[in-house]
């Protein structure tokens, strides 16, 4: 009779720990994932008269796609067109392009509208010490920290009774399934099932090599080298000056021209030179005939002007002897020097004036040597369809910079070299 007794007190027992239990869980709150508002997830920022939208994640988007806002009550989703895109220099994107993926950092800020494919430039991205240039014709979509122009207000997208969704609406064409993959929603934060999918989005499957996997193998990137600046400085001479004082008659000096000894004409032409009066070379000259000759102050191809003459006693001071020797002050008209001396004396003239040797060298190009004078401005010599445009040569802090111009490329690149004189 006890044995039936304790039967039914364990079974009473049993029922009210079953109602509690009930009661206790059931009183406690589901744990649904939450949607983060997008007010904290955008700036709005302006730039060239144009207002960007900046989302805290990573988006993957192209001028012509789609933000859709909706309101909770509401299923119809509102479209907002994306314009453009910017995205800033520096900034760390990977690229889709009809050849595969390149990842790296950007290196100059780039625009993108609906019409990127058909432009002629370039994205320019650094991996590394390698810096990559890939089409924009090339260039499929980017993922990054993007720059949206919307055509829409700040109000808008802060609604607090509206959501955000990026996920694009998916069309007919078989193609749009190699589209990379993107998040429907704004990140949810939540400590529990961690996915890389978000509510309600279906995963797409793929079938490689006969196993199943959410990604695609992405395609081997070919890297494109860039090609070497091409120019190496060899030296820096002194250049002496071609004129030299041999002679004169009364008050007028006379200047025998070196210019062409050692290049195949080694005849040396003697030149009368009036004080005062500015002087070119002669083109077409004929034999025995003068190589210098009077031209108006404001000619482009003038050389030089002897500013004043005189002759003075030379005292010897070895042998105590006088000699008369004749000075003349010159300026020449090539370069932004002082007047300098040329006097019966010197073997040899020096006035500031400069040769800087180039070699030129590229892959499957036999090198080539090149020489500039310091007098010229803006020189320019041509190698292997490459042009180099040389300017600025100061000779104070001893350097020369040099501009690469290549018609494959869209921007010059520049190197400035130092020398030692």
């Amino acid at each position: 009779m006890k044995i039936k007794h304790l039967e039914k007190y364990f079974l009473v027992l049993s029922l009210i720990l079953f109602v509690l239990s009930f009661l206790i869980f059931s009183s406690q709150p589901s744990k649904v994932p939450t949607i983060e508002q997008k007010g904290e997830l955008f700036v709005s920022k302006r730039k060239a008269g144009t207002n960007y939208f900046i989302f805290g994640k990573e988006l993957s988007m192209m001028p012509g796609d789609s933000i859709y806002l909706s309101d909770q009550e509401d299923e119809q989703a509102e479209g907002l067109e994306i314009e453009k895109i910017l995205l800033p220099s520096r900034e760390l994107v990977e690229i889709e392009t009809d050849f595969g993926t390149v990842k790296g950092t950007t290196r100059q800020e780039i625009i993108l509208e609906k019409n990127w494919r058909s432009l002629p430039g370039v994205f320019t991205v650094r991996q590394g010490n390698d810096t990559l240039q890939v089409k924009l014709s090339e260039v499929k979509r980017v993922k990054g920290k993007l720059w949206l122009a919307i055509d829409t207000d700040i109000d808008s997208l802060n609604d607090p009774e509206s959501t955000v969704s990026f996920y694009q609406k998916s069309t007919s064409d078989p193609m749009d399934l190699n589209l990379p993959e993107r998040q429907k929603w704004l990140s949810p934060n939540t400590d529990e099932n961690e996915t890389v999918y978000d509510l309600f989005t279906p995963p797409i499957i793929y079938i490689h090599n006969g196993e199943l996997t959410t990604r695609l193998p992405e395609k081997e990137v070919v890297e494109e080298k860039l090609e070497p600046f091409g120019l190496t400085l060899v030296e820096v001479i002194r250049t002496p000056y071609p004129l030299r004082l041999k002679s004169w008659v009364g008050n007028t000096p006379y200047f025998e021209d070196h210019a062409n000894v050692g290049q195949g004409d080694e005849e040396i032409i003697r030149n009368r030179v009036e004080v005062g009066k500015t002087y070119k070379r002669v083109k077409n000259r004929k034999p025995g005939q003068p190589s210098l000759e009077i031209c108006e102050s404001n000619d482009s191809e003038k050389m030089f002007t002897v500013q004043y003459f005189t002759v003075q006693q030379y005292r010897n001071p070895e042998t105590g002897g006088l000699r008369p020797v004749g000075r003349a002050m010159v300026k020449d008209h090539r370069s932004d020097g002082e007047p300098f001396e040329i006097n019966t004396l010197m073997t040899e003239v020096f006035a500031g004036n400069f040769t800087i040797k180039f070699r030129a060298s590229l892959p499957e190009l036999s090198s080539k040597e090149f020489n500039i004078e310091s007098s010229q401005t803006n020189a320019t010599f041509e190698y292997g369809g490459r042009k180099y445009l040389v300017s600025d040569i100061d000779l104070k802090i001893k350097s020369v910079k040099v501009t690469k111009q290549d018609p494959r490329m869209t921007q010059d690149s520049q190197k400035t070299f130092s020398f030692d004189l």
